[in-house]
């Protein structure tokens, strides 16, 4: 049996077979921490549904499909969630495995066999969660303010707000004020832990205390979330 868990993990389904795509949906039924996002008859559904949904975990994606085959999808994706392929042939293992594919099922495929991949799925995931986020305790930026240029590490900083031609950003005890723009900072800490959540601020996600309404707290300071921004943020939040 799986263990249960209190994270959830989201898997898309790509599977052109009636019969097969009806068994993954009820094997992905059965595990707890596995959520349902879609359940797609063909690789252009599939590729059209992955890049307008960034945030999937796991890709349970046949190889033999007409007009795109899950082999061309893989290729047509940049940033592929972790796939699972599921085939009636042995043939393509060497190119899938070339295309970093996680694992590679062969039908029938059983529930156990199923599970088994579906945990080396998520530890995957997991750790390279970790890896991203030590890596992010690593990175640091350099601020000028008052003539002198601060060493400062991204986990130090808890938010950056904008102040007419300048920007403030804080740390837990101290304000640093910086000639720049919040389109400048915004374009340099891009692919970190911060996020732009009202025209006026960009946060540190992982300095979020609680969320209430259109507010979010941040070492007790009030800070806004304008509609404009309201999407991407909760898209990047892990909600249970």
């Amino acid at each position: 049996m799986i263990e249960k868990t209190a994270v959830t993990y989201s898997c898309v389904i790509v599977e052109d077979d009636d019969a097969s795509r009806l068994i993954l949906e009820n094997y992905i039924s059965r595990i707890d921490f596995l959520v349902l996002k879609a359940s797609l008859q063909s690789g252009k559904e599939g590729f059209n549904f992955l890049i307008n949904n960034p945030d999937v975990d796991i890709l349970l994606l046949d190889i033999n499909m007409p007009e795109m085959s899950g082999i061309e999808l893989m290729k047509s994706i940049p940033n592929l969630p972790e796939t699972i392929l599921i085939t009636t042939e042995s043939g393509y293992a060497v190119e899938a495995f070339d295309l970093k594919a996680l694992d590679y099922l062969v039908k029938p495929v059983q529930f156990e066999r199923f599970a088994k991949s579906i945990h080396r799925a998520i530890d995957t995931i997991y750790f390279t969660k970790r890896q991203a986020s030590q890596n992010e305790d690593l990175k640091e930026i350099y601020v000028k303010s008052n003539s002198k240029f601060y060493k400062l590490s991204y986990q130090d900083i808890y938010f950056i707000e904008a102040l007419a031609d300048y920007v403030l950003v804080y740390t837990e005890n101290t304000r640093y004020i910086v000639y720049s723009t919040m389109k400048a900072i915004e374009e340099k800490l891009k692919g970190s832990t911060f996020i732009r959540v009202h025209r006026s601020y960009i946060v540190n996600m992982r300095k979020i205390q609680f969320i209430e309404g259109n507010t979010l707290i941040i070492n007790a300071k009030h800070i806004p979330i304008s509609k404009t921004y309201q999407d991407s943020l909760f898209q990047r939040l892990n909600f249970l």
